[in-house]
């Protein structure tokens, strides 16, 4: 097996990682806002202890191994490979709010049993956290999408349209409230 070959599995499983970390997020946010005791929400919120393990090494291995091949391949001209480093970091920034907010849920739920309060359920309800979900995982599935589809009618396009279209996700999480 040549090395070219090896950094495209690495840079291949590193996105499943990703999507890993996101479905991780997704369904614990889902499960934590239907969470009616201390309990259940801890049971839930304490998925978030794999977030960091599993996203943080492959962000930093997707980026790594992105940059690598697209300097081997010299592939820094395509759009979509352009678009890619800084949606990653978009993705991370627009990940940022919620971890704060995580650290006051599980600061709420600790230690206490029972009922959750209307305030406690007001937090975990927060629609930040389904918005950010929401946005994080459109932007980076179209990111895989273009990568690999390749479409005719432009990566920026594509991109820009998923932007919109995570934003739009993310902002019915208010709506729903």
């Amino acid at each position: 097996m040549d090395l070219h070959r090896l950094i495209v599995f690495i840079h291949v499983a590193a996105v499943i990682g990703l999507f890993a970390t996101l479905v991780i997020e997704w369904v614990s946010i889902a499960r934590l806002r239907h969470s009616s005791s201390y309990e259940q929400a801890r049971e839930w919120a304490g998925l978030w202890r794999l977030l960091g393990p599993v996203g943080g090494p492959s962000t930093l291995t997707v980026l790594a191994s992105g940059v690598y091949l697209a300097v081997m391949l010299g592939a820094w001209e395509l759009g979509w490979v352009r678009a890619a480093i800084p949606i990653l970091i978009v993705v991370g920034i627009a990940g940022a709010p919620t971890g704060p907010r995580r650290k006051r849920i599980r600061a709420a739920i600790e230690a206490r049993g029972g009922p959750l309060p209307a305030d406690v359920r007001t937090q975990v309800r927060d629609p930040l956290l389904v918005a950010s979900i929401r946005a994080r995982a459109m932007l980076v599935a179209v990111v895989v999408f273009v990568m690999t589809a390749r479409p005719m009618f432009g990566a920026g396009a594509l991109i820009g349209s998923a932007a919109a279209l995570g934003l739009l996700a993310g902002a019915t999480a208010w709506r729903a409230r």
